[in-house]
């Protein structure tokens, strides 16, 4: 195993049973980090047991373990700029609750998209679904003119040669990305205006590619995401009103730049694909590689 120059930060309200797979498979990979900041953001199940039983583990594991319990839930933007704010790494990784580790060398490989693009300011993973025959979920995210937001390869076989380079975008999900920490110096934190979740993080990438970063996806790093179940904590319709409500200040904020995109993907890539359709079978498997 190594050590990396990065921390993690993640926040857990309730999945437990998700939080667990998100934890064992970090203590499981060839490369770890140095610290881990896991928020508790206001959960009502066994979450408080389960970090006690792992701080030790990462402890013991040489890694810095830091956590608190939020008294309530801060929504997204809040509960990760407060940790944010203490990593002392030249790297953090937003992941969610909800991912777990594929690739076993998965820091190293992230880190060496900043040592080749030395202008790099976000890079994100190759998001795949933990059931087989793990499809991928997002190979980075393509905008439309409208501002309408399309999660790249959503339903492709995982080696589709389609989504198998280094593809610089404007924006990515943070389900699993790795960053600059000083973006919060020169870009600042992830904006309080889309409370509780959803487009904090595109509206954060954007904001970094009008700073002069690069923004990319790579398909070095691919990490399984069950999808949903972190944000689906909000309540199934409160969550699609929220989306609805910051989709709009999101297009609403950025209507002069997105304007004039060329439209990277035709209309029909932009519907959102149930994962009904996507042909996933029931078998759950988080194997690394």
């Amino acid at each position: 195993m190594s050590f990396q120059n990065a921390a993690i930060v993640m926040l857990a309200h309730n999945g437990e049973q998700f939080t667990r797979h998100a934890l064992e498979s970090i203590l499981a990979a060839q490369s770890l980090p140095r610290e881990m900041f896991l928020v508790d953001n206001a959960s009502v199940d066994g979450t408080p047991a389960l970090i006690r039983e792992f701080q030790p583990r990462f402890e013991q594991a040489g890694i810095a373990f830091t956590t608190w319990r939020n008294d309530e839930n801060k929504g997204c933007s809040l509960a990760r700029n407060e940790p944010w704010a203490k990593v002392t790494m030249p790297y953090t990784v937003f992941m969610d609750n909800d991912t777990a580790v594929r690739t076993s060398r998965w820091l190293e490989r992230f880190i060496h998209c900043f040592e080749e693009h030395k202008n790099l300011g976000v890079v994100g993973a190759k998001m795949v679904y933990p059931f087989l025959p793990h499809k991928i979920q997002c190979a980075g995210v393509s905008i439309s003119r409208l501002g309408r937001v399309a999660f790249r390869g959503r339903g492709a076989d995982l080696d589709d040669p389609r989504y198998q380079s280094y593809w610089p975008t404007w924006s990515l999900i943070s389900a699993c990305w790795l960053m600059r920490t000083d973006l919060r110096e020169t870009v600042g934190y992830l904006d309080e205006l889309f409370h509780p979740v959803q487009y904090e993080d595109l509206d954060l990438c954007v904001r970094a590619r009008l700073k002069g970063y690069e923004i990319a996806y790579t398909p070095d790093v691919e990490m399984y995401h069950f999808e949903g179940i972190t944000t689906a904590s909000f309540g199934k319709e409160e969550y699609k009103v929220n989306i609805a409500r910051n989709s709009l200040k999101f297009r609403e904020r950025y209507h002069a730049l997105f304007k004039d995109f060329t439209d990277e993907l035709p209309p029909e890539e932009y519907r959102w694909l149930l994962r009904s359709e996507l042909g996933l079978r029931p078998e759950l498997d988080l194997t690394q590689v």
